[in-house]
């Protein structure tokens, strides 16, 4: 019978609302050794004003030689405004992706790394922390983003955009009473236009 080792999955580990993983132990196997950890966030930033919600999936880790190569694929919804009604609607997205992670410090001297020639600097890649820890947020950020609509609508049901009426007693729309405000105004219109 196979056990969760054998499986290359690691037993008892879950990211619970948590992006960061310790892989000092996959460090010290040998090259193509894998694991798999479940990951859920109940929230997750995405942006100021943004939060994913309910986010679930999993990211396989794959030992490299110095660095390792993470997997990830997750699912989760996202509260944005409709680009046609304004009205805030639940978005459902997927995201995938895979991400090397280079290492910084040898796990087993405790030496810093120094990239070879030609190799990108530590801004361009992904980089396993001092304490043999990948954090997975930045990268699932940016690929969550662009796995939502540029133009977001809510479906074939979208009413649309409110319609005002016309006349005097017509009521306006909070969002623009700014607007409205700019109609009341009455500005002399100067002779010979």
């Amino acid at each position: 019978m196979a056990t969760d080792r054998d499986r290359g999955t690691a037993r008892g580990m879950d990211l619970h609302n948590d992006t960061a993983i310790n892989v000092v132990g996959l460090l010290k196997e040998p090259i193509g050794a894998t694991r798999v950890y479940p990951v859920h966030l109940d929230a997750f930033e995405l942006d100021e004003d943004l939060l994913g919600e309910d986010v679930r999936g999993e990211v396989k880790l794959t030992r490299l030689r110095n660095a390792v190569m993470a997997t990830v694929r997750v699912r989760g919804g996202v509260a944005l405004e409709c680009a046609r009604c304004l009205r805030t609607y639940g978005q459902g997205f997927d995201a995938e992706f895979t991400e090397e992670y280079r290492q910084t410090v040898d796990v087993r001297t405790g030496v810093g790394l120094i990239h070879e020639l030609g190799e990108p600097t530590d801004d361009e890649v992904s980089t396993i922390d001092e304490t043999h820890e990948l954090d997975l947020a930045d990268v699932l950020r940016q690929e969550i983003l662009v796995a939502l609509p540029m133009r977001p609508d809510c479906g074939e049901a979208c009413p649309g955009p409110h319609t005002l009426e016309s006349g005097e007693a017509a009521a306006v729309d909070d969002r623009l009473s700014a607007l409205a405000r700019l109609l009341d105004e009455d500005e002399p219109v100067a002779s010979g236009q």
